[in-house]
């Protein structure tokens, strides 16, 4: 074509780009692209040779390249589109040079980096940013005169609604960091609030992006705000994304390896890389375990020819003897770079341990863990500061920061001397600790080794043992302070025989005072049983061995501070505990027992305290066994004239004087309860058949009881009518046996129970049957029955006019009494029967009764 058709053609496309036709501008934008992407292509496939093309596209872009920056402008946004395409060719396929960019960067900047956006089409501010991506790695340094413009473009791209350009921006960022370092270095501040306001941003691709740019251009500033960055970046360690915390932990690892100055932000860079190595993703902790690693590995290679480290590394020891076990030591590198900076990262977990955020007192918590692995001896200076946070930790709701504030401690143990982490925490301990206190304390004395615990195991006892530190009822506390002792047991083990009393005080208060806890007492009874391993001996053994003391110390209370003891006081707890878990160890010490049952039995003691001890007293009998003691001889002597001695002081100095009459519903309960222990008493003695019957009888006890038991018959409570039966019975038993059984009080008795047959109670009517029929069957081998027959006849009499009762249970009772009171005088029967048998309905069991004495009479005849 010739030169001036040619040269028209242009010309007229050109004005063709002036049009107010919107179309015919499209078609001069789209013919101008094609002629471009024409030439562009013959210079990349070679075609023609010479120059030709790039002559030709030289000579496409002087003619056009004003009108298409002017198109920028174009109200249409299919012009503004195309316009930029064909400047994106023109730009990548010429020669570089700055007059080729000189006037499309200030309309770039003007449409996209000026404070009121002027370009609106999404699409075409993601081409803008793509052009200018183009233009940085076509002319890299060269851009260096327009880096202004390129940071206010860039500024504002990646504050843009638009997610895509957004993302566009952040990779243009990236690529003009490295071909711009010198200019970024200088000047790319700007940029960096901008990026930070993309980390929350609800596309988690737009954070990873985002979170990746600043770690690139943090590489290659100043650094004046990386403090900004790293707290920014430390909100994002808890994305919910995977993908974001491991851009997170790749950046921080990137920047402790290539930061200029990383020396002196290693305080900030530190814990974003720790706290990676504890996420819950396999994959991300596994990469910041690697990146940890490698700056420790770079830290030793930068510092070989330091002769302060290299002293270090000469006499480097690789396995230490006391180590955390299933714990790989950290490189000494890495143990460096955290001792260096051990004061400012323990004091900022300090303040996030005790946030408000649930998630944030967890990372400290697990990052504490790492940097007590990375710091070992250096605790020893900074354990006075950082164990207040611990405290305070430690009495967290949340499960999960407990734990690894306990772990922490337990691995600080390992490293800091016994000693040492004691007299920091001795002080806030003796004042008054919380569990927190305690649990931390558990877990230092866990990590402990034996031979440096050893000598201040002591000191740890007895602190323990101090009534005002073991007495709580809080099951939190309690628990805390078990594991201490439990933490002692495990690693002293046979070296806490010297220090047991004081152990033992504190378990034993502990499950006195456990409130039911399950837990609490399952722990106590836990460490007990390694209090007695550790001692050599079984748990029954030990309480032998230590009950004498706490016996003898309630019973010096009992006599100075009588006031002192309730229901809710330690005093009883302990007293009541004692009894009920080793039994058989407070039945050695009865001279210790009953003069507290005694005093706190008066009538002055308070009421419900009185009830809570006869009840008590109660149980403390009837689990007194001699079971135990037959084969020694020795001892069942001794067992037996223990059990004669106190049942005798007990009934008269406990018992009866509790069944003496007071009107109120307190005395009624607490009479109710002083039978049962009678009862009890009297169980025992008749089931041990020993010399207490014989004491008790001497002593007048027994026919004292038996008055007192006849009066109780007509108590206004159903449950003491019905002890009061089951303990006359008991009485005559015994008296039976040991051959002083008092006739007359039989009889007395008898006709008592006849009386008790009316009673209003069912129960009670149903226990006056049994008692009357095991009543007359204790009668002596030579009682006269013809002598005494009248007090038979009554009680027959009186029997037989039940029988009619409608209450069938009752008939059956009085059925089998009457049966066996007719074995004592058949005739009686059968005569009461034949007088008054026109008085019964119930013939049927008149004729059974009949028949049945008949038959024993017929019996007794042949015999």
């Amino acid at each position: 074509m010739p030169q001036m058709a040619v040269n028209d053609e242009l010309e007229k496309t050109c004005e063709s780009l002036q049009s107010e036709d919107k179309f015919r501008r499209k078609r001069a934008l789209e013919e101008i692209c094609a002629m471009v992407v024409a030439a562009a292509n013959d210079i990349e496939t070679g075609e023609k040779r010479d120059g030709a093309s790039e002559f030709q596209l030289a000579r496409l872009w002087e003619a056009f390249h004003r009108p298409l920056v002017r198109s920028l402008h174009d109200p249409s946004e299919a012009c503004r589109d195309l316009a930029l395409e064909a400047l994106k060719k023109f730009l990548t396929s010429l020669d570089c040079s700055d007059k080729n960019i000189v006037y499309v960067l200030p309309i770039l900047t003007k449409r996209l980096g000026s404070q009121e956006l002027l370009e609106t089409s999404e699409e075409v501010r993601l081409k803008s940013i793509g052009l200018l991506r183009a233009l940085g790695q076509k002319y890299g340094d060269r851009l260096s005169s327009h880096f202004d413009d390129l940071l206010r473009i860039l500024a504002r791209g990646v504050c843009d609604k638009y997610p895509e350009v957004k993302r566009a921006s952040c990779e243009a960022i990236q690529e003009l960091s490295h071909s711009l370092a010198a200019d970024f270095y200088q000047k790319s501040d700007v940029l960096i609030r901008p990026i930070l306001s993309n980390l929350t941003h609800r596309h988690h691709k737009i954070r990873v992006m985002s979170v990746e740019t600043i770690g690139r251009l943090v590489c290659n500033c100043k650094n004046n705000q990386l403090d900004l960055v790293a707290n920014q970046l430390a909100e994002r360690l808890f994305d919910q994304s995977g993908a974001v915390r491991a851009a997170v932990v790749e950046v921080s690892g990137k920047m402790l390896l290539e930061l200029k100055d990383r020396y002196s932000w290693w305080f900030k860079l530190v814990p974003l890389l720790l706290t990676g190595i504890n996420d819950v993703v396999a994959e991300i902790r596994e990469r910041a375990s690697e990146l940890w690693l490698q700056a420790g590995k770079q830290y030793i290679k930068e510092n070989e020819e330091d002769s302060r480290f290299k002293e270090k590394l000469d006499y480097y020891d690789e396995d230490l003897k006391h180590y955390p076990k299933h714990i790989t030591r950290p490189n000494l590198g890495c143990r460096e770079i955290v001792q260096r900076d051990a004061t400012k990262l323990l004091a900022a977990i300090g303040r996030e341990l005790n946030d408000w955020m649930a998630d944030v007192k967890l990372r400290a918590a697990q990052l504490l863990c790492l940097v007590v692995l990375n710091v070992e001896v250096d605790m020893v200076e900074r354990i006075a500061k950082i164990l207040p946070a611990m405290y305070r930790a430690c009495n967290d709701e949340d499960p999960r920061v407990v734990e690894n504030v306990e772990l922490a401690a337990e691995y600080t143990g390992y490293f800091v001397p016994p000693q040492s982490y004691l007299d920091a925490a001795m002080p806030s301990l003796e004042e008054g600790p919380s569990p927190g206190h305690l649990k931390v304390l558990a877990a230092l004395l866990r990590g402990s080794p034996r031979e440096e615990l050893q000598p201040q195991l002591e000191r740890v006892a007895r602190l323990l043992g101090q009534s005002h530190l073991c007495r709580s009822r809080k099951p939190r506390y309690q628990l805390a302070l078990l594991d201490c002792c439990r933490s002692l047991l495990r690693v002293c083990r046979e070296d806490c025989a010297a220090s047991g009393p004081d152990l033992f005080a504190a378990c034993f208060v502990n499950l006195a005072s456990a409130g039911g806890d399950v837990r609490v007492e399952a722990r106590a009874r836990e460490v007990l049983r390694s209090l007695a391993e550790a001692e050599g001996r079984d748990l029954p053994s030990l309480y032998e061995e230590r009950l004498e003391s706490v016996l003898g110390s309630l019973e010096r209370s009992s006599e100075q501070q009588p006031e002192d003891w309730s229901i809710g006081s330690y005093e009883f707890l302990l007293f009541q505990t004692c009894l009920g878990e080793a039994p058989g160890a407070s039945h050695r010490y009865p001279q210790l027992v009953r003069p507290i049952f005694e005093r706190t039995t008066r009538e002055e003691s308070d009421q419900q305290l009185r009830l809570r001890q006869y009840i008590l007293l109660s149980s403390y009998l009837q689990q007194w066994s001699s079971e135990a003691n037959e084969e020694d001889e020795e001892k069942r002597k001794k067992d037996e004239e223990l059990f004669a001695s106190f049942s005798s002081g007990a009934l008269e100095n406990v018992i009866l004087v509790g069944l003496e009459w007071r009107a109120g519903r307190a005395p009624e309960a607490t009479r109710s309860a002083c039978l049962g222990c009678l009862c009890a008493l009297l169980e025992r003695v008749s089931e041990r058949r020993d010399s207490s019957e014989k004491r008790l009888s001497e002593l007048g006890l027994l026919d004292e009881s038996s008055t007192q038991l006849r009066k109780l018959l007509d108590d206004d409570s159903a449950k003491s009518r019905l002890y009061a039966l089951r303990g006359l019975v008991l009485l005559f038993e015994i008296g039976q046996r040991i051959g002083k059984l008092d006739v007359e009080q039989l009889h007395d008795a008898s006709a008592e129970l006849v009386d008790r047959l009316e009673d209003k109670s069912d129960e009670v009517r149903l226990a006056a049957t049994e008692a009357l029929r095991q009543l007359w069957q204790v009668l002596p081998s030579d009682y006269p029955m013809d002598f005494y027959y009248v007090h038979l006849q009554y009680a027959m009499t009186k029997s037989l006019t039940h029988l009619d009762d409608p209450a069938e249970r009752f008939q059956s009772r009085l059925m089998e009494c009457l049966r066996d009171l007719m074995r004592l005088h058949p005739e009686m029967l059968i005569d009461k029967i034949k007088e008054s048998r026109k008085n019964f309905i119930n013939q049927k069991a008149l004729d059974e009764l009949e028949e049945s004495a008949k038959k024993l009479l017929l019996n007794n005849k042949q015999k």
